[in-house]
């Protein structure tokens, strides 16, 4: 008897098993068709350095689509860095955008140095919004010369709303006589604000600052580089379109002349002169790079919390071929630990 209830016991357990595999194998089947989706991969790990590389072409300007990863050498403070990982925008791989437009107020009697210029005529940037990609964000950010500093619209998939809040953020400013200090330091908290607000960011997109501005500007050259190593640690990379007309800060004794420029060449981007007749035309040559850009990753010798230098080129085997190629990349890093 005894037996006999053993053996029943062990075949009810049997029994269990098999339904649970059968069970299991089910659940399997139904989750395996997503692992082969199509989607983004995000190289994102505490020791992965991600160089964004824009590639043209010398003649035209028009992005070079077709380099491989073999193609490419990364130096990390002169040393050659082996590439762990290689996108490339043409195939749709690299890391969204989250897009910065950054204006400062419009600041009476000083409408040609500053934004004031791109009041009303926000409009004309609207033909180039179409190329924004869908997995992209947008967002709105400005500060004033009387020290206030405000993120306008946090990033956010709605496109049409920013020439609607650039609008409101351009909007007549206090009549500030000076333009100094109380500006700067405006400036550098709407940076903060931005980096602040990426890092939060999981998993995090790629920043970008695009400066609709005159840059009749200077800041202290220690508290430029500062803020420098805040964009670089965050990857971002600035663009910057100023209208013609504005006029040039030709000297800034002791201190680092044209920010937005300046900004704009470290972090690998790059700043347009336009008319408003080809505002549209600026901002589409800016999204045009940002989305063909190559993506590399690689794995810094050291987690030393300092700035380090970056040279990205053409491997001596491919130069002959790409001849008329320019590269243009940030100019540094800051290898930090970022769990």
């Amino acid at each position: 008897m005894n037996n006999m209830r053993t053996v029943a016991i062990l075949a009810f357990v049997l029994l269990l098993l098999q339904c649970s595999f059968f069970s299991i194998s089910g659940a399997a089947q139904e989750i395996a068709p997503a692992t082969q989706s199509p989607e983004i991969t995000f190289h994102s790990s505490s020791n992965l350095v991600l160089v964004d590389g824009i590639a043209s072409n010398a003649k035209d300007g028009l992005p070079e689509k077709t380099l491989k990863k073999s193609d490419f050498q990364v130096f990390d403070n002169d040393q050659l860095a082996a590439i762990k990982t290689f996108d490339n925008g043409a195939q749709f791989t690299t890391r969204p955008l989250a897009l910065w437009f950054v204006v400062q107020c419009n600041l009476q009697g000083y409408e040609g140095k500053g934004s004031g210029l791109f009041t009303g005529q926000i409009s004309r940037f609207e033909p180039a919004l179409k190329y924004i990609e869908k997995q992209d964000t947008v967002a709105v950010a400005h500060w004033c010369d009387d020290g206030r500093s405000n993120l306008d619209l946090l990033p956010t998939r709605i496109i049409k709303e920013i020439p609607i809040v650039l609008e409101q953020a351009l909007a007549t400013g206090p009549d500030t006589k000076t333009h100094d200090r109380a500006g700067e330091l405006a400036l550098q908290t709407t940076l903060q604000h931005i980096v602040d607000t990426s890092r939060s960011s999981k998993p995090e997109p790629l920043p970008v600052l695009i400066f609709l501005y005159g840059d009749y500007s200077s800041m202290n050259r220690s508290e430029a580089n500062h803020f420098i190593d805040e964009l670089l640690e965050t990857s971002a990379i600035a663009f910057g379109v100023r209208d013609h007309r504005s006029p040039h800060l030709l000297f800034a004794p002791g201190e680092q002349r044209a920010i937005a420029h300046y900004i704009a060449t470290q972090t690998g981007g790059q700043y347009f002169d336009a008319s408003p007749e080809t505002y549209a035309s600026a901002l589409t040559e800016i999204l045009q790079q940002l989305h063909f850009r190559y993506e590399l990753g690689f794995k810094p010798e050291a987690l030393d919390g300092k700035r380090h230098k970056l040279r990205v080129q053409l491997a001596d085997t491919v130069k002959n071929q790409h001849k008329g190629v320019r590269l243009r990349y940030r100019l540094a890093y800051v290898s930090i630990y970022s769990p």
